[in-house]
């Protein structure tokens, strides 16, 4: 007996489910490359001295974003900052609010 359905012509169940979007991946050298380069040892020398971001070695800035005591500074300061400004205030009664433009059925 045949069937009476055909075959998906399409390989769209084969992609995945992140729905066409590929990460973003950098390729990493390998660290012997790295060191033998002097371009790249001077310019990582210089990023350093900046602060800036090093491929291979952690990022400074996103250290500190994600550490404990800053994270602790953050919300004393917003501590701070809601018991400068007070209570709240309470919003004074108006006019009723209007009505819905759509109903549920």
């Amino acid at each position: 007996m045949a069937t009476t359905h055909s075959p998906p012509t399409t390989t769209a169940r084969h992609r995945g489910t992140d729905d066409g979007a590929r990460a973003m991946r950098i390729p990493r050298q390998p660290a012997h490359a790295l060191r033998s380069a002097p371009l790249y040892d001077e310019l990582a020398r210089e990023w350093a001295a900046r602060g800036a971001t090093v491929p291979g070695l952690p990022d400074p800035v996103w250290q500190q974003l994600v550490s404990w005591e800053y994270f602790q500074r953050e919300i004393a300061a917003v501590v701070r900052d809601l018991h400068l400004r007070g209570a709240e205030p309470v919003p004074e009664p108006g006019a009723p609010p209007a009505p819905p433009r759509w109903q549920r059925v």
